[in-house]
């Protein structure tokens, strides 16, 4: 909530956890995912929400695309779906598909126009969330978590995602793994967590109400001073 008390969109939910998020060194997931972007002339930032991966690129060398009406954000933002974008042939080096592709409708559809607005060599960075755990963290809360992870419209984009690049014709380059994660230091930050993390494309959008609650009283249960939420992500990076 702001302190307004007016409801965030879920852009500007998701900037306010990427920026929250940090790995063991103390590094937040945005200069990660734009990584491998650093050298790119023109980038493309799919379904861009508020925009927060253009702080990470050099001035005029970002375009933001989503299909939500702009509230605050950066420009240029362009309002379309993911599947038929207002852009040329071959307009942009980089394409970034930031936390996403799994709630996206119609995969083929968004791959095929991604392939064409992509100059022949180009770098397309994509961030999912990893619902296989890694860590001993990540294991303990695998049971209570596993309901969430099944609420995906496209699970196969999780630790999949690979593959899908593979299909559409991607030359994948790099496959990275980094678990990040969020304060969790009382109840309320659990229930806030519960909240927030599905409408920032971290969990699965529409999670049902009876889990929400079963996800939120556990998380409750194990939250304290010293207390993280693993948020492991995965970042594919390909060549068109």
């Amino acid at each position: 909530m702001t302190d307004g008390g007016e409801q965030e969109d879920g852009g500007a939910v998701a900037e306010r956890l990427l920026r929250a998020a940090t790995d063991a060194r103390g590094n937040g997931p945005l200069g990660w995912a734009a990584e491998p972007l650093a050298g790119t002339d023109r980038v493309l930032d799919l379904v861009c929400g508020a925009g927060p991966l253009a702080d990470e690129l050099p001035a005029g060398r970002w375009i933001g695309v989503d299909p939500a009406p702009a509230a605050e954000g950066r420009a240029p933002r362009l309002r379309a779906t993911p599947a038929a974008l207002p852009l040329r042939h071959n307009a942009v080096d980089g394409i970034a598909v930031l936390l996403a592709l799994p709630a996206l409708p119609d995969l083929d559809g968004v791959f095929a126009e991604l392939r064409r607005v992509l100059r022949p060599g180009g770098t397309l960075v994509v961030v999912v969330p990893s619902a296989v755990p890694r860590s001993v963290a990540e294991l303990r809360l695998a049971p209570l978590l596993a309901p969430v992870h099944r609420e995906w419209p496209h699970r196969s984009a999780l630790d999949r995602v690979g593959w899908l690049l593979a299909a559409a014709d991607f030359a994948v380059l790099g496959d990275d793994r980094v678990p990040f994660a969020l304060p969790l230091p009382d109840a309320a930050a659990a229930n806030a967590l519960v909240a927030d993390l599905p409408r920032a494309g971290i969990w699965p959008p529409g999670l049902p109400s009876a889990v929400r609650d079963r996800v939120a009283a556990g998380l409750a249960r194990r939250a304290g001073p010293d207390r993280v939420l693993p948020v492991p992500l995965r970042r594919l990076v390909a060549r068109r």
